[in-house]
């Protein structure tokens, strides 16, 4: 039974009937990766990420699950995802709105003293001119007091305001969904160049010329957009999969975000 990443490849692949350059030409990996990565030599290979994403990118080709491989590469090297790390905390702390809100009871508490000094400054004033008759005693607002809700993140909240006629309005309040964080790796072309420009999430990660064969890499949180000169020499992936650069008449940009969801093979 095989064990390594490359022994697993290789007998999928053997399986199925399929050379390397079938499979470089569906998944435009070249062939002396595909023999690296068959063989075992991570040393000829880029960075684990780009290596992540050369086995999802096969193992789908020949209909295979690429989560054992996967598991099977970190083992062997040692390479672990720290995208979990990326993750918003979850809140703990109430808001201060909701720290500084005054309980229902305590607001009808403060309504009736203050009902109530009203209506002793009038009887005071009253008594003293001994004229006019007494008005009926003011309507005392039950409650009014609005409710914060409480929302957790993806959920939907409803708000509860009650006025001082009684009346009862409920609002709905949804929060959008957070992105997921990803990774974004640029290759360029063996036989080519091209100037970059690589912005992540605002600010300007590079501007430069890479030359052939050269790769980099960013985690990106929110966005990323990327200028290319060449695109006939870059490749552009999202989490191991390939991006199509949109074509332009002078220098083509690709916006990529936490919330666009994952192009499929």
């Amino acid at each position: 039974m095989a064990d390594t990443v490359g022994e697993r490849l290789v007998a999928a692949r053997r399986a199925s009937g399929r050379t390397l350059v079938e499979i470089e030409a569906a998944t435009r990996i070249r062939v002396k990766m595909l023999q690296a990565l068959e063989k075992g030599e991570y040393d000829r290979l880029p960075n684990p990420a780009y290596v992540r994403g050369y086995i999802i990118s096969v193992s789908k080709f020949l209909e295979v699950d690429p989560g054992p491989l996967l598991a099977a590469y970190a083992s062997e090297t040692g390479f672990q995802t720290n995208r979990e790390l990326l993750r918003a905390p979850t809140p703990v702390v109430p808001t201060r709105e909701r720290q500084h809100a005054i309980p229902v009871r305590t607001a009808l508490l403060i309504a009736g003293a203050i009902a109530t000094v009203v209506l002793a400054i009038w009887l005071i004033g009253r008594i003293a001119g001994g004229r006019e008759e007494l008005p009926p005693i003011p309507n005392v607002p039950e409650s009014s007091q609005t409710i914060e809700p409480t929302i957790t993140p993806g959920a939907v909240g409803t708000e509860t305001v009650t006025t001082g006629s009684g009346a009862v309005a409920d609002t709905t309040t949804q929060e959008p969904a957070a992105g997921e964080p990803f990774t974004l790796t640029i290759a360029i072309d063996a036989q080519g160049a091209s100037w970059l420009r690589v912005t992540v999430d605002g600010l300007k990660a590079y501007e430069g010329t890479l030359a052939g064969g050269q790769t980099k890499q960013w985690e990106v949180t929110d966005t990323a957009t990327v200028r290319v000169g060449k695109p006939s020499a870059v490749t552009i992936e999202r989490d191991g999969q390939e991006l199509e650069i949109p074509p332009a008449a002078e220098t083509p940009v690709l916006t990529i975000t936490s919330t666009d969801p994952a192009p499929t093979l």
